[in-house]
């Protein structure tokens, strides 16, 4: 028998030595190219992402004198030779990945991964948005500013391309490695540490030109709050739905810092922010009990993180460099998140009393969820229509007529009255063709200053600044872009938030899991930007941060 189970083992050594000898050395060295061509693709994507989430926000040259400037230049120069070795072997990966997919390579191993052609909704819509962009540059009757875009904000054609071909990149290229999230929540973290104790008139940093209307290493707290939109749901989703604790301890630190940051940073528009992850995150907190619980912890977070700032700001009152009178100066120093923290302790107590029951199933409570989201489509709706009434009523309707919130005018939400105003005004002084193509990007001031009775209201508005964004990123795409613009982009994040969390949601993958982080990212720049604009600061991010969400819902499932 054993002699016997010998000449079967040389046969079958034999018949695949001679498999292996048949095999023709091009076709030997051509998988080997391509692997290696798909491996180093996926490690340069990695190197550039290390460098644009962990060192790019902390390069500063001369403080923050143009600091705009200076950061667009970093981002241009670590862009271009960051693409300059990558694009052509992503190209190779292209050229084999099309052999294979006429057949010509089939059953080889990567085959079932990276070797499929499958172009996702998310795909075809910001390949549309590149293609409205070139479209609205060529029509453009402002070129030369199109190409780059205005001075100190630079999202021009070069800039927008570099944003698509960045995402398409990393989404069809790069090996999703969830470690190195917490290098891009650890740098954030401290970008965000810095900012708080700025805030609070400590300076560990020296930096030039220093003053309240600055922060940590990006300056302007609009760009600042913009990054802040960003980065915040990675800590937010580790400790919500994380399992391990190496991701949960380095989430509940990171949520708390983002936290104080949000509150204390100055600008209003992080309180939008948060009131969107919180019922968005609310409402996916049904599926599970564990979930919920996680769910009242940052609720709690939240209220503790506001109670201790007011702690700090009384042990330290002339501590705090903002304006008197703003959210932030009100909410830090406020008693009014006190009573809601006792609430939501006792809420929570009762959630541990009730998960020990093994027949309690919160997905039972889901008529609380559409009461919720009811409840804040209903406040929504009063609001606008309050504010649409006080604005039509001469004098305003009695008891609100001189509330500055409920009328709108050009001071309404920090001028965004003026602003978005302005940018109603420049499309519809556009005309044919250019309400689908837009007047160009980051040309949305070449085209206002040529409206004579426009361009005298916004003067005589903002004085010698020039206006060069309606401070609403979708009414800024459509007057630089136009309609096929506007549908492209609003189709990008539509897509992904959708497709993100719905995969997110039904996956058996721990990995997938993550892709909350992502779909919630996107979310939390959209509606941050219903009252900002693209910047460097942030816009690079939400599209590298896109592109990796789209790179793990392409992996395959690994569940069970």
């Amino acid at each position: 028998m054993a002699k016997e189970q010998r000449e079967v083992e040389y046969e079958v050594d034999s018949d695949i030595s001679e498999s292996e000898g048949d095999m023709p050395e091009e076709e030997e060295a051509g998988f080997s190219f391509r692997e290696f061509c798909e491996e180093a693709v996926s490690l340069l994507l990695t190197a550039y992402l290390f460098i644009v989430f962990c060192l790019y926000p902390f390069y500063l040259r001369n403080g923050y004198a143009d600091v705009g400037k200076e950061k667009f230049n970093f981002y241009k120069m670590m862009t271009a030779g960051g693409f300059g070795l990558i694009i052509p072997l992503a190209l190779c990966c292209v050229f084999f990945r099309i052999k294979e997919a006429y057949g010509k390579e089939s059953g080889q191993r990567g085959g079932e991964g990276r070797g499929r052609f499958h172009f996702s909704a998310t795909d075809c819509a910001v390949a549309s948005y590149g293609l409205s962009v070139l479209i609205s540059y060529l029509c453009s009757g402002f070129r030369q500013m199109a190409l780059w875009g205005e001075k100190g904000w630079n999202m021009g054609l070069v800039t927008q391309m570099a944003f698509v071909l960045s995402y398409f990149l990393v989404a069809h290229f790069w090996e999703y490695e969830e470690k190195l999230l917490l290098a891009f929540m650890a740098a954030a973290t401290v970008v965000f540490l810095l900012g708080i104790l700025n805030r609070f008139s400590v300076f560990p940093i020296k930096i030039q030109g220093a003053n309240s209307s600055f922060l940590s290493t990006l300056g302007n707290i609009n760009w600042y709050c913009g990054f802040w939109a960003v980065l915040f749901p990675i800590g937010f989703v580790f400790y919500w739905c994380g399992e391990k604790i190496w991701l949960r301890l380095p989430g509940a630190f990171g949520t708390v810092i983002g936290i104080a940051t949000g509150i204390s940073q100055g600008s209003n528009s992080a309180f939008i922010v948060f009131a969107g992850l919180y019922i968005f995150v609310f409402c996916l907190s049904f599926k599970s009990m564990a979930k919920m619980r996680r769910f009242c912890e940052l609720v709690i977070l939240f209220f503790a993180t506001c109670q201790g700032l007011r702690l700090w700001r009384i042990l330290q009152p002339d501590a705090f460099d903002y304006y008197d009178g703003t959210l932030s100066d009100w909410i830090t120093l406020s008693r009014a998140t006190l009573f809601p923290l006792l609430v939501m302790c006792v809420v929570y107590l009762l959630l541990l009393f009730s998960g020990k029951k093994k027949n309690v199933d919160v997905r039972k409570y889901k008529m609380v969820r559409q009461i919720a989201v009811f409840a804040a489509v209903v406040a929504a709706g009063v609001y606008i229509f309050l504010l649409v009434l006080n604005t039509k009523i001469k004098g305003g309707i009695r008891f609100m007529g001189g509330l500055s919130a409920l009328v709108f005018s050009d001071q309404w939400g920090s001028a965004r009255g003026a602003t978005w105003s302005a940018g109603v005004e420049i499309y519809k002084n556009m005309h044919g063709w250019r309400k689908l193509t837009g007047v160009g990007p980051d040309c949305f001031a070449m085209y206002l200053y040529t409206l004579p009775d426009l361009a005298k209201a916004v003067i005589k508005q903002f004085g010698g600044a020039r206006l060069t964004n309606a401070h609403n990123e979708w009414l800024t795409v459509l007057v630089n872009e136009g309609i096929f613009g506007l549908l492209s982009y609003g189709g990008i994040f539509i897509s992904a938030v959708f497709r993100y969390v719905y995969c997110a949601e039904r996956t058996q993958d721990d990995r997938k899991r993550y892709l909350y982080i992502f779909g919630l990212s996107a979310f939390a720049y959209t509606i941050h930007n219903v009252v900002s604009f693209q910047q460097i600061l942030s816009t690079p991010f939400v599209f590298l941060m896109l592109g990796m969400g789209e790179a793990l819902i392409r992996e395959p499932e690994k569940g069970l």
